[in-house]
């Protein structure tokens, strides 16, 4: 068997999340299922992993996921399969044959997510299953503070979810971009080695609350270090957030990737 590794986009409005739940629509379901019927197998014997296990609502540019593959299968036609067998809300991307023992999440150096807010007293409707619609007027500037006290390497257990079961909860965040765009648009991007459960979405609601004055920007290292969820700001809704990139410093992808096309035959 060889070790294929994927690329694929979601829109993650209409699954439970990314990993595969009894009686629920989820996006590694959906796929195990076209998978297992390109390999006439039964689901269970489907080795297929995922690098980040996005929350139900989130959506993906770049999520990578590795899986085992007939070496005699043409990596283009397997493409083809897989996106005629699965929903519109899934297209695979690349793919590629990758490197023995490829592991998409265990070997993943880093995730780049943006979360897009839409700044204006309306809802709009193209935005709607994409952005969080935040009707204060936002102060950028002190979000830009708040962000700048989150970088390095901390204890975030004031931005997890109650539910997160990681064994440890100090992780590092490399970057952070707050971009405004488009008048109304402010995407904000994260770059770390890694994230706890809701971990983004808890920053960037806590740096909404400070652009729009309910929390000081002189705050935020204090809420880090009191490691009390209650502290620190609200959850900023699921449809905001994509997984934008994963980064896999020493397995990058070979300069022409396979493409493929979201067909119907």
């Amino acid at each position: 068997m060889a070790t294929i590794r994927l690329h694929i986009a979601y829109d993650g409005t209409d699954f439970h999340g990314w990993q595969i739940q009894p009686q629920m629509r989820t996006v590694q379901g959906e796929l195990i299922s076209a998978i297992a019927k390109l390999h006439n197998c039964d689901t269970a014997d489907v080795a297929f992993q995922g690098a980040s296990r996005t929350d139900a609502g989130v959506h993906a540019l770049g999520q990578v996921a590795s899986l085992e593959m007939h070496p005699d299968r043409d990596v283009w036609d397997y493409v083809r399969g897989l996106n005629a067998m699965t929903g519109d809300d899934i297209t695979v991307n690349h793919a590629e044959v990758a490197p023995d023992r490829f592991n998409a999440r265990h070997d993943s150096r880093g995730k780049l997510y943006r979360y897009v807010i839409w700044n204006h007293r309306f809802d709009h409707p193209l935005t709607r299953r994409t952005h969080w619609n935040v009707r204060e007027p936002l102060d950028i500037a002190p979000m830009r503070e708040a962000a700048a006290q989150m970088l390095g390497e901390h204890d975030f257990s004031s931005f997890r979810a109650s539910d997160c079961q990681a064994k440890t909860t100090v992780r590092e965040i490399n970057e952070i971009e707050l971009i405004p765009f488009d008048e109304n648009g402010i995407a904000i991007e994260v770059k770390g080695t890694a994230f706890l459960k809701n971990m983004v979405r808890i920053m960037v609601g806590t740096m909404v609350d400070v652009g729009r004055r309910v929390i000081d920007p002189d705050t935020v290292s204090r809420i880090i270090d009191s490691q009390d969820r209650s502290q620190a700001g609200t959850t900023a809704p699921a449809r905001g957030l994509s997984l934008v990139e994963v980064f896999y410093p020493e397995h990058p992808w070979a300069e022409q990737p396979y493409i493929g096309m979201k067909t119907r035959y």
